[in-house]
């Protein structure tokens, strides 16, 4: 008996450890083989490799390392997951092997779990471009200065070696501009507190001439990695330029570009979007990161702020709200640079050939709310992803709108109106959507007067490009019924001897359709309502009344202001 116990918790075990490969959420996963290079010695690669819950940046296989334990190690750079705990559980090795009667995944315990780890053997070149014209003001100056130093200390605390390469450039005017560099120096213990100090000496003065301090930073990150040694252009791995400013650039100038001229019409703005960002320095594109905020001297025109800061940024710019939110941007920016070099690597006893699986967590892992993804990795020389904005919270809508008001409506003989209306509308937002709700007062000259009012909806992003508004509501319609209908009395008394006496209040139901934009933060949309009401008449020298039930139609067109 107890034989068949240790039998029946033998399989139960190995039942357990089949289901977490075979249903883990988590997993990397892929073909291992072995072979022999041209100097006879052998070479380990990993090929077909596909993931679940885990992302890396793009491959198609890799050459793995042998270790000092003599296993084979592969590491996935920019390594990222769902799972709740991240990687420090570390991620279990498992083969697929034939155990006598079928394969199964098999787990092998003696392999070491893969962990997440930081490479920091490469080479990356950084440029710091920071806005230090008088628009800012002493307070935000100086959260400019912490958020620099911030953006430095992760840098350095992630890789204190020297692997970054790091220089600092301050600017106003061109001259200045000239005088406010930091050359490009390894990143260390050494130099961190010059570089700080550095941050701390810039001054601000009049002008900002962004485009020339961006094509600066871009001939010296040339200039730098051309000179490098040959060991660190082999190891030479990313160039970048991280650029702040508080308004648009109106100093830059150089007679061989052209004459300076407004927005996307400056030639120097055209030169810097067209030669510098994702120039090719070293075989590798520089990429232009862009960090923006409103000044007092930017006017309110969101189209020709974004067109112009997009130009200049290798994937979408930053646009802040304000300065609160500075040192958190810089903070993301260097962790995002530095997820460059963050990879898991994972193990694989040598002797081994065969499909591989390293997995996280097991099948009772509970599910994220977002869908798990899976992903093929494309080929290596895809652009890699850069980083995102940040998710920055939308704001409450809040506007007010002003109406044509057109109304048809009939009484025996339809008769017509024109009016004027007003309203406010209201909504909060909730993921991409924004819900709340909407009133309006349309008064019709000579005719009724109406109050609509119901729940709204907003889909998409009013605050950076546009959103789609639809509302639906009950319309109430007060009879304030003069002399446009003398006219009609005059036929009712000739054609039918009767005569109007007075509209009773009537009911409908309105329905919106409405678009945002970013023309001066003015939105646009139409009310279309229709309903009844009744209306009394009596028979020309009889004391007795009557009613009679008509119909309305009632359109409005709107343009409103959101604060």
């Amino acid at each position: 008996m107890r034989k068949f116990f240790c039998l029946l918790a033998g399989m139960l075990a190995c039942m357990v450890a089949f289901g977490q490969a075979e249903n883990a959420k988590y997993y990397i996963e892929g073909d291992y083989e072995i072979s022999r290079g041209n100097n006879g010695q052998f070479v380990y690669t990993l090929s077909n490799i596909t993931s679940k819950g885990i992302t890396f940046a793009p491959v198609q296989k890799i050459v793995g390392n042998v270790e000092d334990d003599e296993s084979i190690s592969f590491s996935f750079d920019k390594a990222e997951t769902d799972y709740p705990g991240g990687f420090d559980e570390g991620l279990k090795f498992w083969k697929w092997q034939y155990d006598g009667k079928e394969y199964k995944w098999q787990r092998d315990s003696e392999v070491k779990d893969a962990r997440q780890q930081f490479k920091t053997d490469g080479v990356m070149v950084v440029m710091l471009i920071l806005d230090c014209s008088t628009s800012l003001g002493e307070v935000n100056f100086a959260k400019l200065q912490n958020a620099a130093i911030k953006f430095i200390d992760i840098l350095y605390n992630a890789s204190p070696n020297g692997s970054v390469r790091l220089g600092i450039i301050g600017f106003n005017t061109m001259s200045n501009t000239d005088k406010m560099v930091l050359g490009i120096q390894p990143l260390t213990s050494d130099t961190k507190s010059s570089m700080v100090r550095f941050i701390h000496d810039l001054s601000m003065y009049n002008n900002t001439s962004l485009y020339y301090a961006m094509h600066k930073g871009a001939d010296m990150i040339g200039s730098y990695v051309s000179s490098m040694s040959a060991s660190d252009r082999e190891k030479y791995d990313y160039a970048c330029m991280v650029s702040f400013t508080d308004g648009y650039d109106n100093h830059s100038a150089d007679e061989r570009i052209g004459i300076p001229d407004k927005g996307l019409d400056n030639p120097y703005y055209q030169y810097v979007r067209d030669n510098v960002v994702d120039k090719l320095i070293g075989g590798k594109e520089l990429k232009s990161y862009v960090i923006a905020i409103k000044g007092n001297d930017v006017a309110e025109d969101n189209q020709l702020y974004q067109a112009v800061f997009k130009g200049l940024a290798s994937d979408s710019p930053f646009l802040l709200e304000d300065f609160n939110q500075l040192e958190a941007q810089f903070e993301q920016m260097a962790q995002e640079l530095m997820k460059r070099w963050q990879n898991v690597t994972c193990y694989v006893p040598a002797a081994y050939r065969g499909k591989i699986r390293w997995t996280l967590g097991d099948e009772r892992t509970p599910a994220r709310v977002e869908p798990v993804r899976e992903t093929k990795p494309a080929p290596k020389n895809e652009p890699k992803a850069e980083p995102k904005a940040p998710k920055t919270k939308m704001k409450s809508f809040i506007g007010v709108n002003g109406a044509a008001d057109f109304e048809v409506a009939s009484a025996k003989k339809p008769i017509s109106y024109v009016g004027l209306g007003v309203g406010f509308d209201f909504a909060v937002p909730y993921n991409k959507s924004s819900f709340g709700g909407m009133t309006t007062l349309k008064y019709c000259f000579g005719g009724p007067t109406h109050f609509s009012f119901g729940p709204m909806l907003l889909y998409g992003d009013y605050v950076n490009r546009h959103a789609f508004m639809l509302a639906a509501g009950l319309d109430l319609r007060f009879a304030t019924a003069g002399v446009n209908y003398l006219s009609v009395n005059k036929k009712l008394r000739d054609w039918y001897n009767m005569q109007w006496t007075k509209d009773n209040m009537g009911a409908g139901a309105v329905l919106r359709l409405g678009v945002t934009t970013q023309l001066h933060q003015l939105y646009f949309f139409t009310d279309i309502t229709v309903g009844g009401y009744s209306a009394m008449y009596n028979n020309i020298g009889e004391p007795s009344t009557y009613k009679l039930s008509h119909v309305y139609f009632n359109l409005s067109l709107n343009v409103g202001y959101r604060f």
